[in-house]
C-alpha cells in the first residue's frame, strides 16, 4: 500500500491539472498513485537527482501541458490519403496508388466489437497483461525499466516497460522520424531519450483520463504495424488470412499478436516452409505454411494466454494443432516502388523547398505530404510500363526454359527530350515476395548493383576529355594481362588475370578506343581507366548522372572502409543504380546536355558519415536514417548532378486547386563538352565498331545489338554489360543492356534479387546474356513503335542535328594494328576530333608509340611480337618495324579504322548520325578471322573475379 504522502501527491497533481483542463476522469485509483510515483522514480532513476513532490509535479505538468486529445491530434494531422496517378492525371488517368499514412487506419478505425475476442485477449496477454486495471502505464514495468536504464548505461539499455497506452502514445504523438524503409514499408520511430519517455508517460496518464479502456485498445489495434505493409489488425487479417478481424481464429490471432515486438523476425511470409531452392512452398489452396520463428512466437503467445487465464489449455492445444497458413502477398497498389522511391521523395523535397505548403499541425514535410490528400499526376506512362512488365515476364519465362537461371528483370526508360521518367518496371512481379530470387518488394531500378561493362562508356568519356584522345587513339591491348600484389592496385586482392572477351582471349596489338569500346574489350578499358585515373572516371560518371560513386563511400552504408575504386571500375567494379544509368543514357543522347528539374536534395557530409556495421544503439538509428535518406535521393554526394529526372507533373488539393504544375522549373545543363560525347556516340551508335564480337543486326530476331521497330532500324547507341560473380571467371551475377535513341534513355537489368548466379558464358551458351539482348531489342522495338504511333511521325530522328559545332572529321596519325592494319607512326586515318585541339597522333609527333606507365613490360613483349616501334619513358625510340611512307586513308565510317592498302572500289557506309555517307575503300580481312556465320553471344565475363568494391 503506498504511503499517505504518495496518495496525497496523486490527488494534488490531478486536482491541479483539473484547474487548467476541465474534463471527466475515471478516478484516482491506486494504480494512478503508483503511476505518479513511478513517474517520479523514473525521473529520479534516469536523471540521477533528488526530487521533491513539487519537482515530480513540475515534471508531470511540463510534459502534460501540450497534450491534446487523440481525435484532435488526428484531425490536425490528416486531410486524407495522397493519391498518385499516371501521366493521365485524376481525370482520365490511372490511379497508381496512395502514400501510406501512418495514422490512416485511425481515420476510420474498426470498432473493437468488430475485432475477434481472441485477438483482444492475445494482444493484452502479450503486450500489457495489466492493461484493464492500470492507469495507462505499467508501474512495475516502469520501475524495472528505470532501474535497468539507471544501472545499465542509460536510456534504451533496459528491457522496456511500455504499456499498450504508452505504445499508442508513442506511435501517434511521439514518432517523429517517419520514412520508407529499404523494403518500401513506412516506418515511424520515436527517439529513445529521457524527454520522450517522460512525455510518453504523462500523455498516457492524460489519455486514460479522457477515454475508456475500450477506446484506447481499439485505437491501438487499428494503428499497430503487423509487418509487410499492414497497419492495423483489419489490414493484417485481410492480407494474411483473407478474412476480417472479427473472423480471426485463436491460432491466427496469436500469430498476429506476436508480430509487433519484432516485425522482421516474426514476419509470417518470411518464415514460410521453403523448398531446397529457398522458395516458399505453395499449398494446393494457394497458401504458405508458417514455420520457424513466427510459428515459435505464436506458440509462446498461446502459452501466455493460458498463464494469464485468457485461454484454456484445451483451446490452445487445438490451436497448436491447427495448420498455420497465410496467403502470398498481394499488393493493391499498382506501382508501389515508383511511388515510394521516386514520387514520394520528390514531394517531400518540394515541401521542404517551399514549393508545396506544409500542412498546419503536421510535424514535418514527410507527415504533411502523406496526410495532405493531394492528387498527384506523375510522369509514368502506365500503359507502356505494363507492356514492359509483360515483355519482362515473357522474356524471363523463355530464358528460364533456356536454362538462364535468371528469375528477375527491370526496365527504366527516360525521354531525353523532356527528362521525364516514362517507364518504370522495377521487378518481374511485385506480388511475389516468397521467392527471394524475385523478392517483389525490392525495387531493382533503385537497388545498388554492379553494371559490368555497361559502365565502360564513362571510362572512355573521361579518357577523351582528360587525355585529349579521339576514337581512333590507341591503347596497348596486352591480353592476357596478369595482375598481382606487386602492381599495387588496391582493389585487387589476389593474383588475377584480365583477358579480353573474344575467341581465344587475345588482343589487337594496338587497339583503338572505337574497337575496344565497340567490342567491349577489357584490356583497353582497364588501360583507359588507368590513364584517365579512377578519380576522373568517377567525377565524369557523377556529372553524367550517377549518384552512388565516391572513393571510400559504400552506397549501402554497410562498410565505407571496404570501398575503393581502382582501374577495375572499368570492368564492373562500380556501385550504381539502373535508374541513374537510364538518366546517363538520356544525357548521352543529348550530347552531354542534362534535362531535368533541380534535385532539391541536401548534401551528405562525408566527414561524418558512418558505417552500419560499426555503430549501434542511437548511432545505428541515425546512420540507418541517413542511409534511407540517401537511398531515396534526399541526401546526395558532393559533386553529384544538380538536376534530377522529372517524376511529378502536377499536384492538386482535394478541391482541385493546383499547387504545382511542371513547366517553368524544367532546366538544362551542359554537364560535359558535347564534342567528347559525340566521339563516344560515334562508337556506341556504329554497329561496325563491334566487329570483334558482333555483326550488324538485321531484325529483332537476331542476337546482334541493333533494335528495330516496324522493320526499320532505330538510330541508337548501345552498350552491353556482364557482371562477374564472386569466385570464378565462369560465374555471372547479372547481365545488362543500356542504350539510347532520340526518344529513349533505357537501362535494363537481368538477374536474381538474392544475388544467386545466373547461367551465362560458353558453358550455358550465354543463356542470361542472350535473354537480356532479346528483351532489350523487343522492348526498344515496342516502345519506339508506340512513340511513332502516338506522335504521328513516319521516320525516326537521327542524331545529325545533335552534332556539336566544335567537333569535326579530321586526319589523325593512328598507329593501330587492329583488323590486320600495318600500323606505324605515319599511318593516317580520319576520326572525330575537337576543332580547338591540335592532336599530335599516337606517337606524339615522334617515331614510336609511348609505352604505357602501367605494365610496360607487357607492351614491350607485344611490340616485339607485332613489330611495333615504341618510345621508352626516357624518350628512346626502339624500332621494331620498317615504317612505310605516309598514306592517308578514309574510314569505313567517320569513326572507324581502315587499312593502308589501296582500294579497288568505293564502299558507302552511314555516319554515326545515320545521315551523311562517305565513299571509302573496302576493308581487307583482319589477321583474326571475324565470325561470318552469325553474331557471337554478348560479352563474356572476365578471367578473374571482379575486384570492385561493395560486391554483393
Amino acid at each position: 500500500m503506498p504511503a499517505r504522502s504518495d496518495r496525497h501527491l496523486t490527488r494534488t497533481l490531478i486536482a491541479k491539472r483539473g484547474l487548467s483542463r476541465a474534463r471527466t476522469r475515471r478516478g484516482s485509483s491506486r494504480g494512478s498513485i503508483f503511476a505518479i510515483v513511478a513517474l517520479g522514480l523514473v525521473s529520479l532513476a534516469l536523471i540521477g537527482a533528488t526530487a521533491s513532490v513539487g519537482a515530480v509535479f513540475a515534471v508531470y505538468t511540463h510534459y502534460a501541458e501540450d497534450y491534446v486529445p487523440i481525435e484532435q491530434r488526428l484531425q490536425a494531422r490528416s486531410a486524407g490519403l495522397t493519391e498518385v496517378y499516371d501521366r493521365g492525371g485524376p481525370v482520365g488517368g490511372v490511379l497508381l496508388g496512395h502514400l501510406d499514412n501512418p495514422n490512416g487506419a485511425l481515420q476510420d478505425p474498426v470498432p473493437l466489437v468488430e475485432i475477434s475476442q481472441f485477438m483482444i485477449d492475445a494482444t493484452v496477454s502479450t503486450e500489457d497483461n495489466s492493461f484493464w486495471t492500470n492507469p495507462g502505464v505499467n508501474p512495475r514495468g516502469l520501475l524495472r525499466a528505470a532501474w535497468e536504464n539507471y544501472t545499465g548505461g542509460g536510456i534504451g539499455s533496459g528491457t522496456g516497460g511500455s504499456s499498450i497506452t504508452q505504445q499508442l502514445i508513442k506511435n501517434v504523438y511521439l514518432s517523429d522520424d517517419c520514412t520508407i524503409d529499404d523494403r518500401g514499408i513506412p516506418v515511424c520511430v520515436a527517439k529513445r531519450n529521457l524527454d520522450r519517455k517522460l512525455r510518453e508517460i504523462s500523455y498516457a496518464l492524460e489519455l486514460e483520463n479522457d477515454y475508456t479502456k475500450e477506446q484506447v485498445l481499439g485505437w491501438y489495434l487499428n494503428q499497430i504495424s503487423y509487418a509487410d505493409r499492414y497497419v492495423g489488425v483489419e489490414a493484417a487479417a485481410q492480407g494474411y488470412f483473407h478474412r476480417t478481424a472479427a473472423e480471426l481464429t485463436l491460432a491466427q490471432a496469436a500469430l498476429l499478436a506476436g508480430i509487433p515486438s519484432s516485425p522482421t523476425d516474426y514476419h509470417p511470409r518470411l518464415n514460410c516452409a521453403k523448398d531446397d531452392a529457398g522458395v516458399c512452398i505453395t499449398n494446393p489452396d494457394g497458401t504458405f505454411t508458417v514455420v520457424s520463428q513466427a510459428k515459435q512466437r505464436q506458440e509462446d503467445v498461446l502459452r501466455l494466454m493460458v498463464t494469464h487465464g485468457r485461454a484454456t489449455q484445451e483451446a490452445v492445444d487445438a490451436a497448436l494443432a491447427e495448420p498455420l497458413l497465410v496467403y502470398p502477398n498481394k499488393v493493391d497498389t499498382l506501382a508501389p516502388a515508383w511511388i515510394d522511391n521516386q514520387v514520394e521523395p520528390r514531394l517531400v523535397r518540394m515541401c521542404e523547398a517551399g514549393i508545396l505548403p506544409k500542412i498546419q499541425g503536421t510535424k514535418d514535410c514527410y507527415e504533411s505530404v502523406h496526410s495532405a490528400g493531394y492528387r498527384v499526376t506523375s510522369t509514368l506512362n502506365w500503359a507502356e510500363t505494363t507492356r514492359a512488365q509483360n515483355l519482362i515476364q515473357s522474356a524471363i519465362a523463355t530464358g528460364l526454359a533456356n536454362n538462364c537461371a535468371c528469375h528477375n528483370a527491370a526496365i527504366a526508360t527516360i525521354d531525353p527530350r523532356t527528362g521525364q521518367v516514362v517507364v518504370y518496371a522495377p521487378n518481374i512481379d511485385k506480388d511475389n515476395s516468397a521467392d527471394r530470387k524475385v523478392a517483389g518488394e525490392i525495387d531493382q531500378l533503385n537497388e545498388v548493383n554492379q553494371p559490368g561493362s555497361s559502365f565502360k562508356p564513362m571510362v572512355y568519356l573521361a579518357w577523351f576529355e582528360s587525355q585529349q584522345k579521339t576514337p581512333m587513339s590507341v591503347l596497348w591491348d596486352t591480353s592476357p594481362m596478369p595482375l598481382d600484389n606487386n602492381d599495387k592496385i588496391k582493389d585487387i586482392d589476389d593474383d588475377v588475370v584480365i583477358t579480353n572477351p573474344r575467341p581465344g582471349g587475345g588482343g589487337e596489338g594496338l587497339i583503338t578506343a572505337r574497337a575496344a569500346l565497340g567490342g567491349s574489350q577489357n584490356i583497353g578499358a582497364f588501360r583507359a581507366a588507368t590513364e584517365a585515373t579512377p578519380t576522373n572516371v568517377i567525377e565524369m560518371a557523377k556529372r553524367m548522372g550517377i549518384t552512388t560513386l565516391e572513393q571510400g563511400f559504400d552506397p549501402t552504408f554497410r562498410d565505407h572502409s571496404s570501398v575503393y575504386y581502382g582501374p577495375s571500375v572499368a570492368t564492373g567494379g562500380a556501385n550504381i543504380r539502373a535508374i541513374d544509368m537510364a538518366y546517363m543514357n538520356a544525357t548521352i543522347a543529348n550530347m552531354g546536355l542534362m534535362v531535368g528539374v533541380p534535385s532539391l536534395a541536401k548534401t551528405l557530409d562525408l566527414k561524418s558519415v558512418k558505417s552500419l556495421s560499426q555503430v549501434e544503439g542511437e548511432e545505428y538509428s541515425e546512420t540507418f536514417q541517413e542511409y534511407l535518406d540517401f537511398t531515396r535521393g534526399n541526401l546526395r554526394l558532393p559533386g553529384t548532378r544538380n538536376l534530377d529526372p522529372v517524376t511529378v507533373l502536377k499536384v492538386q488539393t482535394l478541391d482541385g486547386e493546383v499547387l504545382y504544375e511542371h513547366g517553368s522549373d524544367l532546366k538544362t545543363e551542359q554537364v560535359v563538352d558535347g564534342a567528347y560525347v559525340w566521339m563516344l556516340h560515334s562508337i556506341m551508335s556504329d554497329c561496325t565498331a563491334r566487329f570483334i564480337i558482333w555483326n550488324c543486326g538485321s531484325s529483332n530476331d537476331d542476337l546482334a545489338l541493333d533494335s528495330f521497330a516496324d522493320g526499320v532500324k532505330i538510330p541508337t547507341g548501345i552498350k552491353t554489360g556482364t557482371q562477374q560473380g564472386y569466385a570464378s571467371a565462369n560465374d555471372t551475377l547479372e547481365t545488362w543492356m543500356n542504350g539510347y535513341s532520340r526518344y529513349a534513355g533505357t537501362s535494363l537489368w537481368v538477374g536474381n534479387a538474392d544475388n544467386q548466379l545466373v547461367h551465362d558464358g560458353p558453358t550455358y551458351s550465354y543463356a542470361a546474356a542472350n535473354t537480356t539482348v532479346r528483351l532489350f531489342k523487343t522492348w526498344m522495338g515496342q516502345y519506339h513503335h508506340d512513340v511513332k504511333e502516338v506522335e504521328g511521325f513516319t521516320t525516326f530522328a537521327t542524331f545529325d542535328d545533335r552534332q556539336p559545332a566544335n567537333v569535326k572529321l579530321g586526319n589523325f596519325n593512328s598507329a593501330t594494328t587492329e583488323k590486320g592494319m600495318r600500323g606505324g607512326c605515319f599511318q593516317v586515318v580520319q576520326t572525330w576530333m575537337k576543332t580547338d585541339i591540335k592532336y599530335p597522333g599516337d606517337c606524339m609527333g615522334g617515331r614510336g608509340v609511348p609505352l604505357p606507365a602501367f605494365k610496360p613490360d607487357l607492351a614491350i613483349k607485344l611490340a616485339r611480337q607485332r613489330g611495333i616501334s615504341y618510345t621508352t619513358s626516357s624518350g628512346q625510340v626502339i624500332a621494331e618495324d620498317n615504317t612505310p611512307p605516309p598514306v592517308i586513308v578514309r574510314p569505313t565510317t567517320p569513326s572507324s579504322s581502315v587499312t593502308a592498302s589501296p582500294s579497288s572500289g568505293p564502299a558507302v557506309t552511314p555516319t554515326p548520325g545515320g545521315g551523311r555517307q562517305t565513299p571509302v575503300p573496302p576493308t581487307p580481312k583482319p589477321a583474326t578471322q571475324e565470325p561470318t556465320s552469325g553474331p557471337l553471344p554478348p560479352t563474356p565475363q572476365l578471367q578473374t573475379p571482379v575486384p570492385g568494391p561493395g560486391r554483393r
